[in-house]
């Protein structure tokens, strides 16, 4: 299958000249060098129609085959560790690697897992997402722009249960300004202002891309949250702790930040 998806990649790549120019322009942003930016471009065409391909089946994963697309769970520790304590858990994770294969990993591993997702434009592809979802025990918080959605999170955590979320993409126009690359460009409040309600852990986690098409799952310590009388100074400094995480690894890993749109444009503060 994954020779179909490098061809499909390179295909895509080739003919996709809007979204070949915007990832151009973000990667520019992350390295130096135009010929590395360049390849990097093509790499991630080819990253993401394998990231489609897995995406496709991950409703055949089941707790005796899974561990064949892995090389083990570094920081698993961290999850543990933070479920103990009985308030559940904030997976904060990016548009980075193969975020949808994490979340069956975790629930394939006995957690109770739900994910914050955002509604498709198209009704039939949000059906279709939730379904391959619910197909392996993740529950599906879609988010709104109303308390609905917290409520749910809240009470997800209030139960012992993992929730998790993206953190590199403000949908709703109510973000905090955080440096990001060298630029000044709106992260969304919610993962800052959740772990700040729910007083439980957030934790860096992802689930990259490796050789021979295996995945490296990494979950990082949980980051040190400011928590004072000051709550809007609280919600900066951590959106700006989680901005540098997000950071760390896509630096690390260019060619699996999926974003197909000019970021810095779209998020940038004017």
């Amino acid at each position: 299958m994954f020779w179909m998806a490098v061809l499909l990649g390179n295909f895509y790549w080739a003919v996709m000249g809007n979204d070949r120019r915007m990832v151009q322009r973000n990667l520019s942003q992350i390295l130096e060098n135009p010929l590395e930016i360049k390849k990097t471009v093509r790499r991630t065409f080819v990253n993401y129609a394998k990231y489609l391909v897995d995406y496709t089946r991950m409703d055949l994963l089941r707790e005796d085959n899974y561990s064949r697309l892995t090389d083990g769970f570094q920081g698993k520790e961290h999850i543990d560790r933070t479920f103990s304590q009985g308030k559940g858990g904030l997976i904060l994770t990016a548009h980075l690697g193969n975020w949808e294969m994490g979340g069956v990993f975790l629930t394939l591993m006995g957690y109770p897992l739900n994910v914050i997702t955002a509604l498709d434009v198209e009704t039939r592809l949000h059906d279709y997402r939730v379904r391959l979802r619910q197909g392996q025990r993740i529950k599906v918080i879609t988010l709104n722009d109303t308390l609905s959605s917290s409520l749910a999170v809240l009470q997800a955590l209030k139960a012992n249960e993992l929730v998790a979320l993206l953190g590199d993409r403000d949908l709703f126009g109510k973000g905090i300004p955080v440096r990001f690359f060298g630029q000044t460009v709106f992260f969304p409040i919610g993962p800052a202002l959740l772990a700040r309600l729910s007083e439980t852990a957030l934790i860096p986690t992802f689930v990259l891309a490796g050789p021979k098409n295996r995945y490296l799952c990494r979950a990082e310590p949980p980051l040190f949250l400011q928590r004072t009388e000051n709550r809007n100074e609280d919600l900066a400094i951590n959106t700006q702790r989680i901005a540098a995480v997000m950071e760390k690894f896509i630096r690390s890993y260019p060619d699996q930040w999926y974003t197909f749109y000019d970021y810095f444009s779209r998020h940038g503060v004017s």
